[in-house]
């Protein structure tokens, strides 16, 4: 009888974590480039303070995606296009994740004593090095 008290108090507390959890694994699977984040980082990321704000902000994301789907699917493919450049007009090399971008930074600066400063896209496509 006891058992079933506790666990009738728990399910609703256990639910609440797992739909807390949910929203940062889903994240970090369609976004490949977060996968390597915490969760403060991903709310860095995205600037917002907290779970609550970062839900609104993708839920409001969505429905201007599903807007723009519906009036033009050429635009909607273009949000999730880089169009960085360096001081050359060359388009930027774009890495998916935090974690290869940091993995070129010191194999750069190891071989070509080049020093890089990692940094995300503007376009939340990946990550981009640049010269310090």
């Amino acid at each position: 009888m006891k058992n079933n008290c506790i666990k009738k108090f728990l399910t609703p507390i256990k639910k609440k974590i797992k739909n807390k959890t949910r929203l940062y694994l889903t994240i970090k699977h369609v976004y490949p480039h977060l996968c390597e984040l915490s969760n403060e980082e991903i709310l860095d990321y995205y600037q917002v303070k907290s779970l609550k704000e970062l839900d609104a902000h993708i839920e409001y994301v969505k429905e201007i995606l599903k807007k723009k789907k519906e009036n033009d699917e050429e635009k909607l493919d273009a949000l999730d296009t880089c169009f960085c450049v360096d001081s050359h007009g060359d388009f930027k090399y774009l890495y998916q994740t935090k974690k290869e971008a940091e993995k070129q930074r010191l194999y750069s600066l190891k071989t070509k004593r080049v020093k890089l400063t990692l940094y995300t896209c503007p376009f939340h496509c990946g990550w981009h090095l640049s010269k310090v």
